[in-house]
């Protein structure tokens, strides 16, 4: 480790110390002389093609150098933002401290920052190659959970469960037909990826691909929204702060999807863990087979209310896009 850090310049180390927590990453806090830095180590049973992730990054940090919010600040070795050692691939960027402990209305901060986040992103000549094949394909996570299921004779899902996921999975496909435009967009966009403070700042940037706005909202909304009922102040914050980042970009059939969005990771991600309570080679290698059906569990439970709550959720959508 101490090679990979003097590749990126750093040297007379003070600590380092493995930071919990993430579900895909290797992460460290690194102290030194010079400052305070994260390293990662690249996952890369997930991220099959980690260059195509990092050059990603650096497009977006360019993008984001002269803007009202930021990203990390990734240090360079010999020209590239990462290191490659023994196969593995490491990258490093200044720790962002955080400070929103006086900050008000976080809600909405956190609504604004991804908002502007999609439409600054795309207000540049930016075509971002696909770091994870296949992620946000709600049929294709569906399809893998019913294979787990047919390999797993000890372990049963409730046929209601099934039912309604399938039935979630027509409803997107009608939605989200295939004419339905597309923009890039964070795709991993839940509060903890956001860092407020005098600056604000967006940091995981894996995920940044082509996909839907309704995305990045409905997974903001799953993140904040995680009680077991529904915080109708709380969302109303949530989503002026999106509306009021984006600025008018979005087409009304995009913001139609925006409640859909809320549905569709939400469910993705309950299928995602039903499938790692079932197969031996998991994606969210840091969680049990208890913990992975525990977390589907409250995801599916997050999910109905959702699904019941459609026109208070359709209301405050169309209220903060003056529809």
């Amino acid at each position: 480790m101490h090679e990979i850090l003097r590749s990126f310049g750093i040297s007379e180390i003070s600590g380092i110390s493995e930071v919990g927590g993430g579900n895909i990453n290797k992460t460290y806090y690194i102290k030194s002389e010079s400052g305070e830095y994260i390293l990662q180590n690249i996952n890369r049973n997930v991220f099959k093609n980690p260059e195509s992730v990092m050059k990603n990054i650096s497009a977006v940090c360019r993008i984001f150098a002269d803007s009202d919010i930021s990203v990390p600040e990734y240090l360079c070795a010999d020209d590239r933002n990462f290191v490659v050692c023994d196969g593995e691939y490491w990258r490093m960027y200044r720790f962002i401290a955080d400070c929103d402990y006086n900050i008000k209305d976080k809600d909405k901060l956190y609504g604004m920052a991804f908002g502007k986040f999609i439409r600054i992103v795309n207000s540049k000549k930016f075509r971002p190659e696909t770091a994870i094949e296949n992620f946000h394909n709600f049929g294709f996570y569906l399809s893998r959970l019913n294979s787990a299921m047919s390999g797993n004779s000890l372990k049963k899902i409730d046929g209601s469960v099934i039912m309604r996921l399938r039935g979630l999975d027509d409803t997107l496909k009608h939605i989200f037909s295939a004419d339905f435009p597309k923009r890039i967009i964070h795709g991993d966009a839940k509060k903890d990826n956001i860092i407020l403070g005098n600056i604000h700042y967006v940091i995981d940037l894996d995920t940044v691909m082509t996909g839907y706005a309704a995305i990045d909202y409905g997974d903001l909304v799953r993140s904040v929204c995680t009680e077991n009922s529904l915080d109708i102040a709380v969302l109303k914050s949530l989503t002026k702060g999106f509306a009021e980042g984006l600025g008018g970009i979005l087409s009304a059939d995009e913001i139609n999807s925006l409640y859909y969005g809320i549905l569709w990771v939400t469910g993705e991600l309950a299928v995602r863990y039903l499938t790692d309570w079932l197969v031996k080679d998991r994606y969210f290698t840091a969680k049990t087979p208890a913990e992975c059906l525990k977390r589907a569990n409250e995801l599916l439970s997050q999910l109905n209310i959702f699904i019941n709550s459609g026109d208070e959720i359709t209301e405050i959508i169309y209220s903060a896009f003056h529809i």
